[in-house]
């Protein structure tokens, strides 16, 4: 049985839906494209949570106890 190819003229950054899934045309490594899911936006995500980035002092009370070694 014989299928039919078809040939999508797509550019990097393109949005598509493949089975009800999103996906984003991006580059590969040959020089071609390829498909990936695309990237959301931690303030996108953050939005959708009701969560918010934590502050300075937070990640400074949460990493008190972590030993460290004084490098970098």
């Amino acid at each position: 049985m014989a299928t039919a190819v078809k040939k999508l003229d797509l550019a990097v950054g393109e949005l598509i839906e493949v089975a009800g899934r999103r996906y984003e045309v991006v580059p590969d490594r040959e020089g071609g494209l390829t498909l990936e899911p695309p990237i959301t936006p931690k303030a996108e995500l953050d939005a959708k949570r009701g969560t918010k980035p934590a502050s300075a002092e937070d990640l400074e009370r949460f990493a008190a106890d972590i030993p460290h070694d004084d490098e970098g």
